[in-house]
């Protein structure tokens, strides 16, 4: 018995089809991609953020951690966009419009596995060019 894809090239010299290794080579890429892509976006693949690590260490150690080290990269002084630059990419949103007067408020908010919403809220005191202060509050709500 011979198989279909282990035939003998016919006698005017023509390779033999190969259609069913082909579709059964297609076949297992199919399904290999698309574990993998099920895999890539699972909660599990995905990147974390920077601010991951502040969430995982609690409302009052992330607190402390977070202003510790914004205060030590942006001490007061320094300029104010690089601290507005770092908290974007922390994943906060800032007001649009930023009155030194006032200061600026950054919120936070993120679903945690455990069903809680963290929320986290820095306050920045300027003078529209130089940081005066940074205050740093962080705390979870039960969904």
């Amino acid at each position: 018995m011979t198989f279909p894809w282990r035939r003998q090239p016919s006698a005017g010299g023509d390779p033999p089809v190969h259609t069913a290794r082909n579709a059964m080579i297609a076949g297992l890429l199919l399904v290999a991609a698309f574990v993998f892509g099920a895999q890539m976006f699972s909660p599990r693949w995905t990147t974390t953020i920077e601010m991951d690590r502040y969430v995982r260490a609690g409302p009052r150690l992330g607190t402390g951690e977070l202003e510790r080290d914004l205060l030590a990269a942006h001490p007061p002084g320094s300029d104010v966009g690089p601290l507005f630059a770092r908290l974007s990419r922390l994943g906060f949103s800032c007001g649009g419009t930023v009155d030194p007067a006032r200061g600026a408020e950054c919120r936070f908010r993120a679903r945690r596995d455990d069903n809680r919403v963290v929320d986290a809220a820095v306050e920045v005191r300027h003078d529209g060019l130089r940081v005066q202060a940074i205050t740093v509050r962080m705390g979870f709500m039960q969904l």
